[in-house]
Order: structure tokens, then C-alpha cells, then sequence
């Protein structure tokens, strides 16, 4: 059996802890904060009705806070700006776009929003508490990294679903990756919109936005995006789910080059190892459709999210559906 690797260390890739945490009858409310990085104890108040309970994650821009909220009576996840940044930033506009666009979705498979609001000059957005670990937990724990094959496609489905709406929205979201979902009770769940962009006929990003190992090429060369960009990304995730790698492992293991081609080995390769190379329980065809998902053209990838669906609920053992009416019904219109 082959030994749980470490995964190097990128900038890009986070590491968050899982959510874990449930009511403050269950959380010391003495003054702990678990690393400097953090700006609030637990028991400090962000604002008068919410209490820190617990602490979740800091990055680069924002942390995230378990608070029990008075007014709701229960307990959220409160994303925070970290300070510091000029109000018309880019990291600002992006927090308030992210905001905006989750008060549009409702999706069973993507994070809700409460509330949002400023404390002391910074930003924060209140969003559901998700009790679970994350994807990247889960394939962790997993025997070589490598998830069961049916346990693997049916959250494949449900991440599949989220992202369709997204897309129905007209917006890709461009960091798709373990890290980003938590698995509740079982349903994997779509967090961080904070990355999401807005499809427009000749609009280009103006930065490579996205996680290295699961960027497409045209992400990578800030080249025009479209719904096959998610695609190439959710190819990504059902190849380290059933790998226990990343498509490009062996190169991005190396680095050695600074230049683009050294960053990003998916612009200069067509497609990365086969799946079944490293798991040889996966049959041909399955191997194929990630491998079609990974295509380094665009219009040679499957040719949307209902599509990759539909492909991949002719996997599963037994007849069950699992993802919403809606998806259903858009997969049988195709």
C-alpha cells in the first residue's frame, strides 16, 4: 500500500481546518486564540451579537471565525477581512462580489449567506456553519489518498450540481479543489465564491486566479474563460480522488523553472498520466471522460457540467439520484 504523501507546501493551496466545532456549551470561552495570525480570542465579540466561539482558518486576505450569533440563537462562520486593506482594492471589490453573488444562489450543495456587514472598517459576511471536514480531509484519510470509486462519483454529482448553478448564473467559480468543500452528513458542500468570475462574451481575467495544481491552461495564461474551465477543474478533482495525486504531480513536485511553463506544467503538457496508471480498479471508459474533462483545448473537453453528469451517473452500481430535480431535468433536456 503506498505511504501517505505530504503534499509540498504552495502559497495557493490552503489547508483549513475542519469544521468541527458545535455550540458554545461544548467550546471553552476562556481567552484562547490559536495562533497570533488571529485577531480575536475566543469569548470577544465581533459585533455585540456575535460572540467568537471558536477558530477555523486565516489566510491571505480574511479569517474565519465560529461565532454563536444572540439574535439567530445558533452558531455561523463569520468570514473576516483581514485588515489592512485600502477600501477600493482588489481583494475588497472581490470580497463584496462574492457577498452579492451568494445572496443570489440557493443551492443545496453551495454555502448560504445570512448576513454581512463591517466591524471596525473591515468586511465580514455570516454564512452557515458547516459541521464536517473538508474533501481534502476525506481523501486524507482515504488508503493510498485514493477514494472509493463509487463514494467518489457520487460527490463528484453533488459538487457537479453546485457548480451547474453557478454556471446558470453565468459565473465560473475557478478554484474548485478538496479544500473548498465541506462534507456535511455525507453531502459535500461548495464553499469560497471568492474567486468566481463573471462570464462576458471577450472578457479576459486580469489575473491567473485559481489553485496551481487544478487551474486550467487558459486560467493559467489569463486567456478568455468559459464553463469548460470549471470542467477542466472538476477533471482535476476526480483525478486526485481517485489517484491520490494531482494530474501533474511528478512536475509540480520539481519546479524547476520560475517561468510560466515551470508553474503551470498543464500549458505545455496535452494531458496528464492516466488515471488507471495509479489505480487500476478504475475501468477504461471512466478513465477516458476525466482525461476528456482534462483536455488542454477547450472544445475538446466534455462540453458542460449537465454533460459530465449524466456521463458520470452511468457509473454508478445502483439506480439513485443525487443530485436536484432541476439538474435532473436540465441532464435529460441535453
Amino acid at each position: 500500500m503506498p505511504s501517505k504523501r505530504e503534499a509540498p507546501v504552495f502559497k495557493k493551496v490552503s489547508r483549513p481546518k475542519p469544521q468541527t466545532l458545535d455550540t458554545p456549551g461544548e467550546v471553552s470561552l476562556h481567552k484562547v486564540r490559536p495562533s497570533p495570525r488571529f485577531s480575536f480570542n475566543t469569548g470577544d465579540h465581533i459585533t455585540d451579537e456575535l460572540a467568537v466561539i471558536g477558530h477555523l482558518y486565516v489566510g491571505d486576505v480574511a479569517e474565519l471565525y465560529q461565532v454563536w450569533s444572540t439574535a439567530y440563537t445558533c452558531a455561523f462562520t463569520c468570514k473576516l477581512m483581514l485588515p489592512g486593506f485600502k477600501p477600493n482594492s482588489f481583494e475588497v471589490r472581490a470580497f463584496k462580489r462574492e457577498a452579492a453573488l451568494l445572496r443570489k444562489l440557493n443551492h443545496p450543495n453551495i454555502v448560504r449567506l445570512f448576513g454581512q456587514g463591517e466591524f471596525e472598517g473591515r468586511a465580514f459576511m455570516l454564512e452557515e456553519y458547516l459541521h464536517g471536514p473538508s474533501l481534502l480531509d476525506f481523501i486524507d484519510s482515504a488508503p493510498g489518498r485514493r477514494t472509493d470509486i463509487q463514494q467518489a462519483i457520487r460527490a463528484m454529482i453533488h459538487v457537479c450540481a453546485a457548480v451547474d448553478h453557478l454556471h446558470s448564473h453565468g459565473y465560473v467559480h475557478r478554484d474548485i479543489k478538496p479544500a473548498n468543500i465541506i462534507v456535511r452528513g455525507g453531502i459535500p458542500i461548495l464553499i469560497d465564491l471568492g474567486s468566481a468570475f463573471k462570464l462576458q462574451p471577450g472578457k479576459k481575467p486580469v489575473r491567473a486566479v485559481g489553485t496551481d495544481p487544478y487551474m486550467a491552461p487558459e486560467q493559467c495564461l489569463k486567456e478568455e474563460l468559459s464553463e469548460q474551465t470549471d470542467v477542466y477543474q472538476l477533471g482535476a478533482l476526480l483525478y486526485e480522488m481517485l489517484t491520490g495525486r494531482w494530474p501533474f504531480e511528478d512536475e509540480l513536485m520539481k519546479r524547476r523553472s520560475e517561468g510560466l511553463e515551470g508553474r503551470f506544467p498543464q500549458i505545455k503538457k496535452n494531458q496528464p498520466p492516466s488515471v488507471r496508471q495509479f489505480n487500476s480498479s478504475v475501468c477504461a471508459e471512466l478513465d477516458r471522460l476525466i482525461l476528456k474533462s482534462m483536455a488542454k483545448e477547450p472544445d475538446k473537453r466534455v462540453s458542460s457540467v449537465r454533460e459530465l453528469v449524466r456521463s458520470l451517473a452511468g457509473f454508478l452500481e445502483k439506480e439513485e439520484q443525487l443530485w436536484p430535480d432541476s439538474l435532473h431535468e436540465k441532464a435529460r433536456m441535453v
